[in-house]
């Protein structure tokens, strides 16, 4: 018998050899994945218990980038012209800040949106352990406004949570709850906390000598808050996530909710001033694979004509972003 013809060459051995350590590394490095991402699950999905956080800051979701929004300005700015009154506008496409302003730097009455960099500040304190949300607190009678919100029926002496406040203040936009937390603040030595939260998105510092008034406030600056909040980065992750979601439990859903297919998650912060006749509405709308900001604001215009408006601009956002 010719064992050439039996047994393999050099060449084939090699050629087997290296086959079998490749097959051997391979499942290796498949081990050491799975078991890496058995250990830390973000490498693989997101963390849907933080579902209204920027998916990047917890995870590594790929984006769904759109690099072209000259239409969309064309389009808002013809909408914007139709209007006799003053209006606003600030669009931010979250995948890559991409966005589109028109009259974002002009103030108007801040009104409720004010209650959102309350919150912040409130949150804030509780991360540095000046107190805690399960901690109570009794109504006082210059607490009680019945001028927006439900909580003031409860009386004097009522006892609520800080965590109750804040959840009534985002979802209710109640006056009440608002004092409440302005008082609890004030007692561990906070008279200003809107100071460092306007410092840190962005705020124009007033004249040297003159005491900040936030009274009036802009949609980039307002829009800067949801942006620190949807990436996490002035409060915690946890934090930020429970305010994003008492927003998104809002029932004020006639401006810029109204422009977005029922279902789609908006967590936002209406603003309304009827003595000054200004309106305004401003959050995140989590479209699928395609989240984005809008705030939108009105003066001298009555409340209806200024929520369709907004419902108007809201819907060409929308239409816009998911059909590209």
């Amino acid at each position: 018998m010719n064992l050439k013809n039996v047994l393999p060459t050099n060449r084939v051995w090699i050629w087997r050899a290296g086959i079998l350590a490749l097959v051997i590394v391979c499942a290796y490095w498949i081990g050491h994945v799975c078991g890496v991402a058995s250990a830390n699950p973000f490498l693989l999905s997101r963390d849907t218990s933080y579902d209204l956080i920027n998916p990047t800051v917890i995870s590594n979701t790929n984006k769904h980038f759109i690099i072209n929004f000259l239409d969309l300005k064309k389009e808002l700015s013809e909408i914007q012209k139709r209007q006799k009154s003053k209006t606003f506008i600030y669009f931010n496409y979250l995948s890559n800040s991409a966005w589109v302003g028109l009259d974002e730097k002009e103030l108007f009455h801040a009104a409720s949106t004010i209650k959102v960099p309350l919150a912040m500040a409130v949150l804030k304190a509780v991360e540095e352990d000046k107190f805690s949300l399960d901690d109570s607190y009794a109504l006082q009678s210059f607490d009680l406004d019945k001028n927006f919100g439900p909580l003031y029926q409860a009386g004097e002496d009522t006892q609520v949570t800080v965590g109750e406040l804040v959840r009534f203040m985002l979802q209710q936009s109640d006056n009440t709850a608002m004092f409440a937390l302005l008082e609890i603040l004030s007692r561990i030595g906070i008279n200003n906390p809107f100071d460092d939260v306007y410092m840190e998105m962005g705020w124009e510092l007033p004249v040297l000598g003159e005491l900040p008034n936030y009274e009036k406030i802009n949609l980039k600056t307002l829009s800067n808050m949801f942006l620190a909040l949807y990436n996490a980065t002035y409060i915690n992750v946890e934090h930020s996530q429970l305010v994003l979601d008492h927003l998104a439990q809002s029932p004020f859903n006639d401006k810029i909710v109204s422009g977005v297919p029922k279902g789609v998650v908006v967590a936002h912060k209406i603003g309304v001033a009827v003595p000054n006749h200004t309106y305004s509405d401003c959050g995140i709308v989590y479209a699928p694979s395609r989240h984005y900001l809008l705030c939108v604001g009105t003066v001298d215009m009555d409340e209806e004509d200024a929520s369709e408006f907004m419902a108007r601009v809201s819907k060409s956002v929308y239409d816009f972003v998911i059909n590209h």
